[in-house]
């Protein structure tokens, strides 16, 4: 065979011993591809829009066995059954005392005050204390309260009732402490960082202040270590008047002689038996405890205990969620860093 029809032979396969390249697999085709994601498509939507019924249908559910409408941002939450035209309304302050708490403690305050069908509040306490202002204020709030609408006030103690969390609690007529409840830490406290030797010794900045007035910038925390003259500055402008004013609450609320007060005001804390020898609560006892106590004082047998909660899936749920933080570093809340935080507030938790 010549070389020419060997070659036009061989163009019409692969040579023998060739390796064969597959043919690629067929491909499903794409209008049955689009079907079944648009399927898909609508189960999700499906299932979404059924579990997002099904939520609402819960909220109603739980809202209408446990709590009625909801007015000014509260709900009403069964806590005790009862006959619905008396109810004794439960107000918490729980956490550090704060603007927020304060305000929340308002609004609960001014619910039961509109509401003819509360005989009494139960300010139920759970606070180790908080800001100096805050914690005058939420007395203020309870004692006017108690003296505008004449409805008895028993504060139930909690694990926690101390320094701020007591101030607020000598507002109430009757004070309940558990056994285990800590109490008591009457004294004040100022908080304070000094951030020079960070700046200019590790970052390499200066702060620069300019000022009018010596004591103007009286601590500052851009500038050295407070000074023996800045110290008792600070004590006398700001620690002395606080204490002091702490003492006479707890000397009129609890009817007793101030130097009486004064050699419990030392900032230590005591147990609900001991809290009860000393004179700072009226009964050791729990929750049920405050309830007997504020029908009694009410004048009722039977009574619906309520308490106002702001309504919420975590609420709806039994949950709660708590951010609270001594040392809030968002860039609007740094300039208040250069004060000194003086608190109402027990350090030992």
């Amino acid at each position: 065979m010549s070389e020419g029809s060997w070659t036009s032979g061989s163009s019409t396969g692969p040579a023998a011993g060739s390796s064969a390249v597959p043919p690629p697999p067929p491909q499903p085709p794409r209008r049955r591809s689009r079907v079944l994601t648009v399927v898909g498509a609508i189960l999700l939507v499906l299932s979404v829009g059924a579990n997002l019924v099904l939520l609402l249908l819960v909220m109603v559910l739980m809202s209408l066995v446990t709590g009625g409408p909801t007015v000014d941002g509260l709900r009403e939450q069964v806590v005790e059954r009862g006959p619905a035209g008396t109810k004794i309304a439960v107000v918490r302050v729980e956490g550090l005392i704060e603007e927020s708490l304060v305000e929340r403690a308002r609004r609960g305050l001014d619910r039961a005050r509109r509401d003819d069908d509360v005989v009494a509040v139960i300010l139920r306490i759970n606070s180790p204390g908080g800001y100096l202002t805050a914690s005058d204020t939420l007395y203020h709030h309870v004692r006017v309260f108690a003296e505008e609408t004449g409805k008895p006030v028993v504060a139930a103690m909690d694990a926690v009732a101390a320094s701020g969390g007591y101030y607020a609690a000598c507002a109430a007529e009757t004070l309940v402490a558990q056994r285990t409840t800590v109490t008591g830490s009457i004294g004040i406290v100022a908080q304070y960082f000094f951030l020079n030797e960070l700046m200019e010794n590790k970052l390499g900045i200066r702060s620069v202040t300019l000022k009018r007035g010596r004591q103007k910038d009286w601590p500052n925390m851009f500038g050295a270590q407070m000074t023996p003259e800045q110290r008792d500055y600070i004590m006398e402008a700001l620690l002395d008047p606080g204490y002091e004013q702490f003492v006479s609450v707890v000397a009129e609320a609890r009817d007793m002689d101030r130097p009486d007060v004064l050699r419990l005001a030392t900032g230590r804390i005591f147990l609900g038996p001991e809290a009860r020898e000393r004179g700072l609560v009226d009964e050791v006892g729990y929750f049920a405890r405050a309830v007997d106590i504020a029908k009694t004082k009410a004048g009722v047998e039977e009574a619906r205990v309520v308490e106002y909660v702001r309504p919420s899936l975590l609420s709806l749920m039994g949950l709660t969620a708590k951010a609270e933080s001594l040392l809030d570093l968002r860039p609007e809340t740094l300039p208040g860093l250069s004060s000194p935080r003086v608190m109402y507030l027990w350090t030992g938790r």
